[in-house]
This record gives structure tokens, sequence and C-alpha cells, in this order.
């Protein structure tokens, strides 16, 4: 009962303005029922969007998790342009073919002629995170796309309901030859301002809600960059090659021989290396009465990169 009693003011002041004449009154109601007709649609639209994107995000996660190389979904040519996820990763193995094959597109046997065609290293590797920002920023704006007409919807009501409010107060005003007249002009403006509301309210907290929810699937995404740009590096950026054992222990303590096929003594008098990082770290003293001395720029940078 008093919930009727406090409704009863504005069913009254939304029914004077249903009772003002065509312009403004009709037609700018029937703008605002177009606006609220249309905000649905797009709350609606963009809730399904977000609910699809993370469903499909889940199902590239788990076809990425049963891949047995880092391009077996970009060599197969898969696709899912409602993956957000798949955009960064479809970014970034583009630019890792175009690097090592000199083409973007998926190829014929490309795992072999990738094992071919050698690591990726400095500018490359360079080439290689940029493309994973720029699919991310791609991923961010489809993630995006439809939040901001939120604002200009509930802008629009506003400003739709403010003019119908300064219409009829300014034109009852004028006619008007008694307070009493005013009454109902004031009803009718203010229900202007209602509908107004009414129509602005929605489009307003589910901006609010999209953009908190937004907020969270970027941090994922930002995540999802960092990973599937380290398991890239890992998979095919070049590193210091590790020295065989032939190099490690090509001079061996006992048991080694010389360029005569004799078998050298530990206590010969000559010193014997166990790797190339102490040939190149010794003093150079040590050097003479060697068949091959060591160049002195090899030894320099032996000692900077610390060997």
């Amino acid at each position: 009962m008093f919930c009727s009693l406090a409704y009863l003011p504005l069913l009254g002041s939304i029914k004077a303005t249903l009772d003002q004449p065509v312009f403004p009154g009709k037609i700018l109601v029937w703008l605002l029922f177009m606006l609220s007709i249309a905000g649905w649609v797009m709350i609606i639209s963009k809730a399904i969007q977000l609910s699809k994107m993370k469903r499909f995000d889940r199902a590239f996660t788990d076809r990425l998790r049963k891949s047995r190389t880092t391009l077996e979904i970009f060599e197969q040519g898969w696709e899912d342009e409602l993956s957000l996820k798949y955009l960064i990763y479809l970014a970034g193995a583009r630019e890792a073919a175009f690097q090592l094959l000199g083409s973007r597109e998926p190829q014929e046997m490309m795992q072999l002629r990738i094992r071919e065609a050698g690591r990726l290293a400095g500018r490359q590797l360079e080439f290689l995170r940029m493309a994973f920002h720029t699919g991310y920023q791609a991923a961010i704006g489809r993630l995006q796309s439809g939040i901001e007409e939120f604002r200009f919807l509930a802008t629009a009501a506003i400003l739709i309901g403010t003019f119908g409010l300064v219409w009829t107060l300014m034109t009852g005003f004028e006619t008007a030859r008694e307070f009493a007249e005013i009454a109902p002009e004031v009803g009718g403006a203010l229900g202007y301002f209602v509908l107004a509301l009414i129509v602005a309210t929605p489009a307003m907290l589910a901006r609010i809600g999209f953009e908190a929810t937004v907020q969270k699937r970027k941090q994922e995404l930002e995540r999802f960059r960092d990973d599937i740009n380290r398991l890239f590096e890992r998979s095919f950026a070049g590193g210091v090659t590790p020295a065989s054992s032939g190099d490690s222990e090509s001079i061996k303590e006992s048991g080694a021989s010389d360029g005569d096929g004799k078998s050298a003594d530990p206590g010969d008098g000559k010193k014997r290396y166990h790797s190339i990082r102490d040939r190149l770290l010794r003093p150079d003293a040590n050097d003479r009465g060697e068949r091959f001395g060591v160049n002195p720029i090899g030894r320099q940078a032996a000692a900077v990169r610390g060997y």
C-alpha cells in the first residue's frame, strides 16, 4: 500500500508527459522509448559476446595445451576469431613464421622447414615481441568494443529529457496566468526527466559492470601474452651453444694424444688445458712454445663474457 502511494507522483508525472502535444511531447517520448530498446539490445548483445569470448578462450587454451609443437595450431590453419587468446597467438605465430620462413601463411612440411631455418636472434626477437603486443592490442580493442556506446546512449537520454523539461517549463510559464495553471506543466516537464533517467540508468550500470569485467579479462590476457611470448622465445630463440664434450675435454689430462700420435705425458713439461675457456683465460706468457697462439681479442672477449 505504501509503495503504491509512493509511485503515484511518478505515474502522475509520466501521465502528464504523455498528455503533452505531439511536439515536443510524444516525439521526445518516442525517442526515449527507442533509446531504451537500443540500450537493452546492446546490453544483452555485449553480455552474450563476453560470455562467448570466455568460452572460446577456454577451448583455445585446451587446444594449445594438447599441441605437440608451438606452431601446430597455426600450421593446421585452426581459426577461432571469437577467442581473444587466439588473436594474440596468431599475431606472434605469423611473425615467427615470417622471420623463419619469409611467409606469414601456413605451409606444407612447416615444422621440418622451421627446424632447418635456424633460430631467431636480436632484432627478430624484438619484432616477435612487438607482434604479440599488436595482437594483445587487437584483442583488447575487440573486448572493449561497444562499451563506450553506453556512455553516448545515457548522455543522449539525459539530453532529450532535459530538453523536454526545459521546453515544457518555458511554454508553461509563458501561457499560464495563475500558479494553479502552471502546476500540470511542471509535472509534465518533470516526467521527461524521469523517463530519461529510466532509460539512462540501465546503460550507465551496464557500462560500469562491463568495464569491471573487461579490466579483469585484460589482466588475464596480459599474462597470456607474456607466457606465450616466453614459449615462442624458448622454442625459436637462439642462445649460446654449449660446448660439446669434444670441446670441453679436447685435451684430457691423461691419455691425450698430440699431433704426432704420441701419448702426452702430464710430466713432460708442457701444460695441458681441459677446456677452451682455460686456454683463453691463461696468461699470455704461457702461449710461448705452443703451436697455435691465442687471439688477444678472443682472450679479452672471454674475460668480459665470463665463459
